[in-house]
């Protein structure tokens, strides 16, 4: 990962053992204000299976985090972000693995309906409300991030 700033990020959580790993995410927010979210994929193998999450992954050797972010929503849905259009919004611990990943998530308005996403990755999407996706099986960090969203949006 190149230098990207990380104190940008609001740190949720506890951060006295971050591991080296790193992930870029992105919460992606359509003009009714909803949310973006990815259903992990429920097989062996898969961090989270069958939980709630967003789009993004691994940051790439040398990659900055806005090029992963960006290069991770187009791989996975197939849409165009502009990087200058991320915005960080908070960076958590995973906790899936002893390794404590560290998750970078950006927020950036997205100019989508349902029909212009191309799934890649994962078992579905949905457009919900904050509300709704504090009712989903969300990936406990995710969670986190969407408490703060939905905080920072009222």
């Amino acid at each position: 990962m190149t230098a990207d700033d990380e104190s940008a990020f609001a740190a949720l959580g506890d951060w006295s053992a971050p591991g080296e790993a790193a992930a870029a995410h992105v919460l992606l927010i359509d003009a009714e204000r909803r949310l973006l979210l990815q259903l992990r994929d429920d097989r062996p193998g898969v961090a989270h299976p069958g939980l709630w999450c967003f789009f993004g992954g691994g940051v790439e050797p040398g990659e900055a985090l806005r090029a992963a972010a960006v290069r991770e929503v187009a791989e996975e849905t197939g849409l165009t972000v502009d990087a200058a259009a991320l915005t960080p919004l908070a960076r958590v611990l995973s906790t899936w693995s002893p390794a404590r990943r560290r998750l970078f998530v950006y927020a950036a308005r997205v100019d989508a309906a349902p029909g212009d996403l191309r799934l890649s990755e994962g078992a579905g999407f949905a457009f919900v409300t904050p509300a709704q996706a504090r009712r989903l099986d969300l990936i406990p960090e995710f969670r986190l991030v969407i408490d703060r969203y939905a905080a920072q949006a009222r």
